[in-house]
């Protein structure tokens, strides 16, 4: 697991383009500034078609629907991608039932299935995570690279983070890179 910025981090976003065989990279945290940031930045180091699938229009609550929504995704995706990012990863998480004082966040079935299902894909697949709670272990040991994005703790950080997000006129002060969906 690296931290966003780390010097792991840094490397890992080097070393990407370099690397020609496929990943599984997870992106879960808290701060949708810079997570978002990292997947442009992901989305800039790679050459080749990238394709999004949000998995709010896949996984459902029911197993079935879901496994055939997901094969059917997999599918669809064309073999010269060279990256697929999967949005709103948390729809793979299933929900605490009954009354238990268990802390271990288990994978749901279409969660397993999903993750078999990548096994398929020819390219690098990049999930995306709206916060680290949503990780589970099986999810942790199979990804290649899991970044965690932590949200400002500290006065100067949270004051450093409110000035970037200044806006003047609708547009962001920094401003980001076009992008070029291929």
């Amino acid at each position: 697991m690296y931290e966003f910025n780390s010097a792991s981090y840094n490397e890992f976003i080097r070393h990407y383009r370099k690397q020609s065989e496929k990943q599984l990279i997870v992106f879960a945290g808290d701060f949708d500034e810079n997570r978002n940031y990292a997947v442009d930045q992901i989305r800039r180091e790679t050459i080749g078609k990238i394709v999004e699938v949000d998995l709010n229009e896949i996984i459902t609550p029911f197993e079935e629907e879901s496994f055939k929504n997901i094969d059917t995704a997999i599918d669809d995706i064309i073999d010269d991608a060279e990256l697929v990012i999967f949005r709103n990863g948390g729809m793979l998480n299933g929900v605490y039932t009954g009354f238990t004082y268990s802390v271990v966040k288990y994978a749901t079935p279409q969660q397993k299935y999903f993750l078999n299902a990548l096994n398929k894909l020819k390219c690098s697949a990049l999930i995306e995570f709206n916060n680290t709670d949503q990780l589970d272990q099986m999810l942790k040991r199979v990804a290649d690279v899991v970044v965690t994005f932590r949200a400002p703790s500290s006065l100067i950080e949270k004051v450093v983070w409110w000035a970037k997000s200044i806006r003047v006129n609708g547009s962001i002060l920094p401003s980001p890179r076009p992008r070029t969906d291929n």
